[in-house]
């Protein structure tokens, strides 16, 4: 993780150093964050489950156009998500048994990452673009910390599961694609992406329902969609 964040940042630098004027940009973008496979599963029995929920994306980037038709930026972006209490309720909803369960989750899903994007642009105007764009990078993943009470009747007999947040770091590859609208030195832009990693968490702790502590390794194929909408500097 750090030697791909150290070559990153070694690009950046390089690109802003020779690059010439109106053929960059700094970026800052918002929108939503949508899992997918592992990450959005709410199979419980799976511990590679993740059910999380939609949640909200943050990028800031860097962008040098070589040609017209080409270049090469650096972005970070970071999405949060919660731990989606109504697919875990829709799972044990499936289960028959005679136990209650109390769900309550401290702290969710946390992705960040730093990636390398080389675009290929399409004008399609004087002032309109479309950019198609694969990406590679490091990701840092956070995983929810939750906890589950469960009462069984008649007995009444109380357990209680507990997870602890564990992280993980791992490479990423993705491809997104954009829609640059310019005026003059300012500009919007409309962007989707698509990222995919092999996370594997090497320490995953808490309490099981026996009463007992846990270490677990958990491997997961973290996906993801992330839609929003960005301002551009023109420089």
């Amino acid at each position: 993780m750090k030697k791909i964040t150290l070559f990153l940042l070694t690009l950046l630098l390089a690109a802003t150093t020779f690059g010439q004027a109106g053929n960059q940009t700094f970026d800052l973008a918002a929108g939503a964050m949508f899992p997918l496979g592992d990450l959005s599963d709410n199979n419980l029995a799976d511990s590679s489950s993740g059910a999380s929920s939609m949640g909200y994306h943050i990028q800031i980037g860097y962008n040098y156009q070589i040609s017209n038709n080409f270049g090469v930026g650096i972005h970070v972006e970071f999405n949060d998500a919660k731990y989606s209490m109504k697919k875990v309720k829709d799972y044990y909803e499936t289960l028959l048994d005679d136990a209650t369960k109390e769900i309550s989750s401290d702290a969710g899903w946390t992705i960040g990452g730093i990636y390398l994007r080389y675009f290929i642009r399409f004008p399609l105007g004087s002032k309109v673009s479309w950019d198609i764009s694969p990406m590679v990078g490091g990701m840092g993943t956070y995983s929810p910390q939750y906890k589950i009470i469960r009462t069984s009747f008649p007995a009444h007999k109380t357990d209680t599961y507990i997870r602890q947040r564990s992280k993980a770091f791992s490479f990423a590859y993705g491809v997104e694609t954009r829609f640059n609208f310019k005026v003059n030195q300012h500009g919007f832009f409309m962007e989707s992406s698509i990222l995919r990693s092999k996370a594997n968490f090497k320490q995953v702790t808490g309490t099981g329902y026996d009463g007992k502590p846990y270490d677990q390794n958990i491997k997961m194929d973290v996906m993801y969609v992330s839609a929003y909408l960005g301002y551009s500097y023109y420089f």
